[in-house]
């Protein structure tokens, strides 16, 4: 608790502050504050010591009372977990939603981040690095409608939060300029057709460097498209505000997504497990399938695969 108490005033504090401020701050020791300046720099946070005293250099981070004020009304999460480092939100996620906590998971940085089909997701800090933890949420056969939903709260959040005119792809990403700047990981226990808990990670590049090629597309954050670094939080509040919405109004989440979606109507190569499909994205059916029509005017029902944006259907 002293960590994150220092942690605040720190980063309220435009330079230099003293051991002495601190401690009379905070109503401990210098002692206390120089095991906690150690502790906080073992743990990562760019602080530097001075003769006049300590200077947070980087300033890119989550509070956790910034959390936890934001969930202090939520109707779906009862916890935060922040971490500074991490293998994977999701492994932790796990672990608590196995203890049935209802919980959101984040971490500045995770040294072994995935997306879809295992696939490795650069997680540096300056990122937002999160996972959702849902108890007892919708039916088996909506399970689908969860990535949906996280994809439209997502590009929602990113232009009420900065202005941005994000866009969705099938069938979890999001995209700001054709680039890559979020996706979504859905992973769920179920027994029958019963789900148990629903894990959602979630991976949006906002202050931190981006490889510019991703393994479908190029990549960008929010930092880049806007010039400079961004507060977090801003985004972080849009996002759980509109989730919380749009899972509380489940009619609206494929009509949403569909008005924000680059997929649709658009000519399209699939690449599924056992085939490559090529053709136009009509529509999401009401099971969540890709509709695609191919060239010859045969009907496709997608569930999952790789989505490749094209310009025309010419071979």
């Amino acid at each position: 608790m002293l960590d994150q108490r220092i942690l605040k005033l720190l980063k309220e504090t435009p330079g230099i502050i003293s051991g002495e401020t601190l401690a009379k701050e905070l109503g401990v020791s210098r002692v206390a504050i120089w095991k906690a300046i150690k502790r906080l720099k073992a743990k990562g946070y760019a602080l530097s010591i001075h003769k006049k005293g300590y200077l947070l250099e980087e300033r890119d981070f989550f509070l956790k009372e910034d959390l936890d004020n934001l969930i202090s009304s939520s109707l779906l999460f009862r916890e935060a977990y922040l971490y500074n480092e991490v293998s994977s939100t999701m492994d932790i996620a796990r672990e608590l939603a196995e203890q049935e906590k209802r919980a959101i998971v984040i971490a500045e940085r995770q040294t072994s981040g995935r997306g879809r089909l295992g696939r490795a997701w650069e997680s540096e800090k300056g990122g937002l690095w999160l996972t959702l933890i849902l108890h007892n949420p919708f039916p088996f056969k909506e399970a689908y409608l969860l990535t949906y939903l996280s994809a439209t709260a997502t590009a929602k959040a990113l232009w009420e939060a900065y202005g941005l005119p994000a866009k969705v792809k099938w069938p979890n990403d999001v995209l700001v300029q054709e680039k890559k700047i979020a996706g979504i990981l859905l992973e769920i226990k179920a027994e029958v057709d019963v789900i148990n808990y629903a894990l959602i990670g979630l991976g949006v590049n906002i202050n931190n460097p981006v490889e510019k090629k991703e393994f479908l597309l190029p990549a960008t954050s929010v930092a880049e498209l806007l010039q400079k670094k961004v507060d977090k939080l801003p985004f972080l509040s849009q996002f759980l505000s509109i989730f919380e919405e749009l899972y509380q109004n489940k009619g609206n989440i494929l009509p949403e997504w569909k008005k924000l979606s680059l997929t649709l109507g658009r000519a399209v190569k699939i690449i599924t497990s056992s085939e490559t499909i090529l053709g136009v994205a009509q529509d999401i059916d009401e099971e969540g399938a890709l509709i695609v029509q191919t060239p010859k005017g045969k009907i496709k029902r997608i569930f999952s695969g790789d989505c490749f944006h094209l310009r025309d259907l010419t071979p």
